[in-house]
Parts: C-alpha cells; structure tokens; sequence
C-alpha cells in the first residue's frame, strides 16, 4: 500500500514530467553548452568525498575552471555524516583561495555514510590542521537549507548541479517545503533555478553502482522527479578514463590534491593489467563530471538518450534507451587517454594567486 508521504510525491512527479516534456529541448539545449568567455558556469557540488579519491581530484579541477573563469562554485556540499568529508572540502576550497564557498552536510535521520577510519581524511585533517571548522561533518551546516538558499539568490535556470556522490541531498532537496529563503517547494524551486543536474552515478546497461545503490529510496525518487535534465557519466565511462599520476608525481610541498593522490594512488611498480589503477593514474568518474557541468559535452563526450531507473529495493538500476528519454548518458567521443591529459592539465595547475 503506498504511503501518503509518497503518494505526494509520486504526483508531484507525474506533474514535473508533464511540465518536463513541453520544454526538454530547450531546456537540454542549454545544459550541454560549456562556458562562454565573461559567463562562467554557476555549480553546486554534492560528494561523499570520504572513501574513494576521485572527488578530490573533481574539486580541484572545478576550482581550477573557477580560476580560468570558467566556473563560478557556488555551494560544495557532502552527502556523508559522521565522517571528515566537509572538513576536506574546507582544506580544498581554503587551499585554492576560497574559504568562504559555502559547506553542508546531509542533514540527520537519514543513511549514514560516515567511514571514519581511512586515514583521517586522506592524512589532511592534521597536515592542515586550522583550515577546517568541521572536524566531523555531522556538525555542518543543513545541506538541503545550503542548496535553497543558493538557489533562491540565483537568476533563473542559471545553476548547474554536480554530484559526485550519493542522492539523499537531491531526493531531500525536492521534498523540501517553502522557508525564509524561497516561497516555492523544492521541485518548483529547482525547476525555476537549475539548468540541468550532471550525475555520476548507475550502471550500464543494468547493474549496481555506488553512488545510486548507496541509498537506493533516494535515488529512485531522485531519478524519477528532476525535473529538467539529467547528464549522466555511468561507472563504465569513469571506469577506464585514468588521471592524477601527474598531480601526485608533481613538484612541490603544501599542496592537498597532490598529498591525497601520492598517498592513495598505486606505485608505478606494482601496476599490473589487472590493477585497478593504472600508469596514467586512477579511475576518473568524478572529474569527468566536473568537465561536463562547466565545458558541457562537445569535443569531449557523445551522448545517448533515454532514462536511467532504479529497479527492485536493493540498489539496482536499468538504462532504458528513447529518443525522447529524459535523462542522457555521456559515451566516448574524444579517445579517453586525450580527455585525461586535459582533465591531468587541469588538476596539475596551482592554486591562483
């Protein structure tokens, strides 16, 4: 028996698709486009940030697209409690300049993600210890109030959000009611503001992925109710696109992104066919993302239309192909060796002074 709290939204999505249809196009026309020259792109970055590494390297670039004016990072937001995830966004978002990036974190009574004992924050928390306030990120501020307030003070159909992790924030983002910050609920407020949503997340053309499968009830709603499109680099696109062998082989000290790659990355001599990381570097989902929200898919990515979905209550999704699909997943284009040497680029350059 459905629940009323889902009812609600179920039809609150049957609406937001009916709406959806009439200006997809459009709508889709604009979300692929990457900067133009004196209008960065405005992002909100959502990332677990605490297990695997690649939102580090996700972060870095889009503060290096902010430093060449590309990007305009309004908000960086996790979706991991009880963990130091916040606190390294701050140690990044200080590092390149910009302390004042407003933070979040998941808000309590949902799915906690916290793994709070690998390495205490990829060894940052005491390597820069003073440039955090949020040791713990439970302790940060209400994400979904962080996503409304932002959204609320932009023009209309200007932001893009970026997530690199799981879909709690954005399932809570739609569900949310109106405050002080905005009249409207979360579906009306993200259809007026938001361009377009780039997700790392799924599996092609069926399976289990962290990201979607981690809170399986979010991202089905999540999913099922954006309304305006989605963009999505799956797992297998992410999977062989390989960077940051140059940022943790670079020169120089007092340096995060460079600290966390030469840290995790695997030696060069222990490199097999078989490893999961290989001699160009780690597995890239996460940058790939960052690339797309602020350079849009041209030269780099084809794309396919259709919708991703959640099946069953175990985290399992399914790529349903439709050439009036809601929702588009990125493919190879550009060889991917060349994507990663401008995604390496990007990742190397220091902060601007």
């Amino acid at each position: 028996m459905i629940r009323f709290r889902e009812l609600c939204v179920l039809t609150a999505c049957l609406f937001a698709s009916l709406l959806f249809a009439f200006d997809f196009d459009f709508c889709l026309k604009e979300a692929v486009r990457g900067a133009e020259k004196g209008h960065p792109v405005k992002v909100i970055f959502d990332t677990d940030i605490c297990g695997d590494y690649d939102d580090v390297g996700a972060l870095a670039i889009l503060h290096a697209l902010a430093d060449a004016g590309e990007a305009e990072i309004l908000a960086t937001v996790s979706c991991t409690r009880d963990c130091w995830s916040v606190a390294v966004i701050e140690i990044l978002n200080r590092y390149y300049g910009r302390p004042e990036i407003p933070v979040g974190c998941t808000p309590p009574g949902t799915v906690k993600f916290g793994i709070p004992n690998v390495v205490k924050g990829f060894g940052l928390l005491d390597k820069y210890s003073g440039w955090y306030r949020y040791a713990n990120s439970s302790d940060a501020p209400n994400a979904v109030e962080v996503y409304r307030k932002v959204l609320a003070a932009q023009p209309d159909g200007s932001v893009r959000i970026c997530s690199v992790g799981f879909l709690t924030n954005l399932r809570l983002l739609l569900e949310s009611k109106p405050d002080q910050y905005s009249l409207l609920n979360g579906m009306e407020l993200v259809r007026k503001k938001v361009s377009c949503w780039i997700a790392m997340a799924c599996s092609y053309p069926s399976g289990k992925e962290c990201n979607s499968q981690g809170d399986w009830y979010s991202s089905k709603i999540a999913l099922d109710c954006w309304p305006t499109p989605i963009i999505f680099t799956d797992f297998q696109y992410g999977r062989t696109l390989y960077t940051g062998r140059a940022v943790a082989e670079s020169e120089g000290d007092h340096n995060p992104v460079k600290d966390v790659f030469a840290l995790r990355l695997t030696p060069r001599e222990k490199i097999t066919p078989r490893s999961w990381d290989q001699l160009a570097g780690h597995p890239s989902w996460d940058e790939s993302a960052v690339l797309i929200a602020v350079r849009g898919i041209e030269p780099y990515f084809a794309t396919e239309r259709g919708r991703y979905a959640m099946v069953g209550e175990k985290g399992a999704n399914v790529w349903l192909p439709s050439p009036d699909g809601r929702h588009l997943r990125v493919l190879e284009k550009m060889p991917k060796p060349e994507v990663g040497k401008v995604i390496d680029e990007l990742m190397v350059r220091r902060p601007k002074k």
